[in-house]
């Protein structure tokens, strides 16, 4: 499945006086051997980072999780076997 970059958007602003607003892109990628696993990457601002469904792992992160894979399923870009 071919990688799809998402559209860049505003996350996040911030109301206090001189402050400034960063944004950038980020992509998600689902593991292709462990679809369990979720990979947010964003090209020189975050290094991949890991996002699974695995109750053990320090990088359990269940909501977040969810929410990544409806994002995935959403973009047709899901895959359950």
């Amino acid at each position: 499945m071919a990688k799809k970059q998402f559209v860049r958007e505003e996350v996040y602003k911030s109301d206090k006086e001189g402050s400034s607003t960063i944004s950038f892109v980020v992509n998600v990628y689902q593991d292709r051997k462990d679809k369990e696993k979720i990979w947010v990457v964003s090209k020189d601002i975050l290094n991949p980072t890991e996002i699974n469904n695995h109750v053990e792992s320090v990088n359990y992160h269940p909501k977040m999780f969810q929410r990544l894979r409806e994002v995935l399923i959403k973009e047709g870009r899901w895959r359950e076997e």
